[in-house]
């Protein structure tokens, strides 16, 4: 996936044939993030995701996020750029980078298995897991979380998270619908 953000191409991919100090890897990567000192003294992430940093056509910075759990796509709705920093949603983490440098601000664990998208909620985040809903600052501190009756994802292409001008609407597995106030209060289900 390219973006453009300012004067920066953005490109973030999945590197699955990283291995942690290997000397055949295809990529080499400036920084490498990981959350668990366990995996890292495994050597073995399934999750892999580069990030590289392009201004005028040149490589200014790059980056590999190593996590295990549950893989999810890279898609847009996994990620949000704004006020030179990214946030990635890899497996059950979130992380944060500063652009263009990819500094680390903070990754931090939302979801017990994993964070599908991120949407920007006035100056903070609503996050969309599998078993919770949560609204995060901008900095991961978590807000509140929300919880259904079933996991939050919808077989039938239903959109599991719906923000609206006064209340957010979300539906589960089973197709329970819900809603709730932008305090994570419910005011409905059906």
């Amino acid at each position: 996936m390219k973006l453009n953000y300012k004067n920066f191409v953005i490109e973030i991919f999945k590197d699955n044939n990283f291995k942690l100090d290997s000397t055949d890897n295809i990529l080499s990567y400036f920084k490498l993030y990981y959350s668990d000192n366990d995996d890292f003294n495994t050597g073995y992430f399934n999750n892999k995701i580069a990030v590289k940093i392009f201004e005028n056509s040149q490589e200014i910075s790059n980056v590999i996020i190593c996590e295990n759990g549950t893989t999810n796509g890279l898609v847009s709705q996994s990620l949000f750029i704004k006020e030179d920093k990214i946030w990635i949603c890899i497996g059950n983490k979130i992380y944060c980078l500063e652009i263009p440098s990819l500094k680390l601000i903070y990754h931090k664990k939302l979801d017990s298995v994993i964070n599908f998208a991120i949407y920007e909620f006035k100056d903070d985040f609503i996050i969309h897991g599998e078993l919770e809903i949560f609204r995060i600052t901008k900095m991961g501190d978590i807000k509140w979380t929300f919880s259904g009756k079933d996991i939050w994802v919808n077989i039938e292409g239903k959109q599991e998270v719906e923000i609206k001008d006064d209340r957010i609407k979300l539906i589960d597995f089973e197709n329970n619908e819900y809603e709730i106030d932008f305090n994570g209060i419910e005011i409905s289900e059906k």
